[in-house]
């Protein structure tokens, strides 16, 4: 209990940065500040990424990629304001794999497995975090209201699978992986994702609503959304049990970055590709 209030307190502080900052996003200070948050959130979770692999034997040039990290999750940004600039992500991430290459030309030993762990980082990590810029800074709709819906439909499935298994779970959904997940929290968690799905869907028949959630879109994605958010999640915990890792860092009251941000890392993806190439 003693844990579970210091995570609520942790988690309103959050909610409240999140607000603030979505409110003022177009602002060009706040804008900056969004960026940068974004950026050092993804920083420290591919560090935390890298304690996995050093448990593992892997090793990560860890100042190289913290630069290839910033200039993928900048390069989002940059390519929502400019549709010349669209496949900057991917000039930028082949880039640094290059880089990475270079790096290692003078050591022979284990190249294979720290490259294959860098570049799965950048891609675990890196690039869906930089989706979330792509999507905030969506040009057609309010790309604030997008963030919005995927945070809240990810956010609200791992908080009712988690109070709902916790209470009434008995299936385990996983239990060599995360003990704690039930098959009836993740039903309830989907129920959750649909629920709050519909609550957006409700706000953008809201004439001069600068945001647009169909009924086929607002099921479709609440399914998508509320199945990939606990499968995110499960992928996280799978990285951490080969490492040994209980949570993925020790702040208080939050484990670590990843920890936060894991079921965002295969929603994320799911929004901006809607956003990109369904929607328009």
């Amino acid at each position: 209990m003693k844990d579970l209030k210091r995570r609520l307190c942790v988690s309103s502080i959050s909610i409240a940065v999140v607000v603030l900052l979505l409110v003022f996003a177009y602002q060009s200070i706040f804008q900056y500040i969004a960026i940068g948050l974004v950026a050092l959130l993804t920083v420290v979770a591919v560090w935390e990424y890298k304690q996995f692999a050093k448990a593992k034997g892997g090793r990560m040039l860890f100042p190289a990629l913290t630069a290839i990290t910033v200039f993928e999750v900048v390069s989002f940004y940059a390519a929502s304001q400019s549709q010349s600039l669209r496949l900057l992500p991917g000039v930028v991430f082949f880039l640094g794999f290059l880089v990475l290459f270079a790096l290692h030309f003078k050591h022979r030993e284990g190249v294979i497995v720290d490259l294959a762990v860098s570049a799965f980082g950048l891609l675990y990590i890196v690039v869906p975090m930089g989706m979330i810029l792509g999507i905030l800074y969506y040009s057609n709709e309010d790309g604030r209201l997008w963030v919005a819906y995927l945070l809240t439909v990810t956010k609200i499935t791992d908080t009712g699978a988690y109070f709902f298994g916790s209470l009434w779970g008995r299936r385990k959904l996983a239990p060599n992986i995360s003990p704690g997940k039930t098959v009836e929290g993740a039903v309830f968690g989907l129920v959750s994702a649909l629920f709050a799905s519909y609550i957006f869907h409700l706000f953008s028949t809201y004439q001069g609503s600068d945001f647009q959630l169909g009924m086929i879109e607002w099921v479709s994605l609440g399914v998508i959304l509320g199945v990939m958010a606990p499968f995110s999640d499960l992928s996280e915990s799978l990285l951490k049990r080969d490492a040994n890792k209980k949570d993925s860092n020790a702040l208080p009251g939050l484990g670590g970055v990843l920890d936060a941000i894991d079921s965002l890392l295969f929603t994320a993806p799911i929004i901006f590709f809607y956003l990109q190439y369904i929607k328009h």
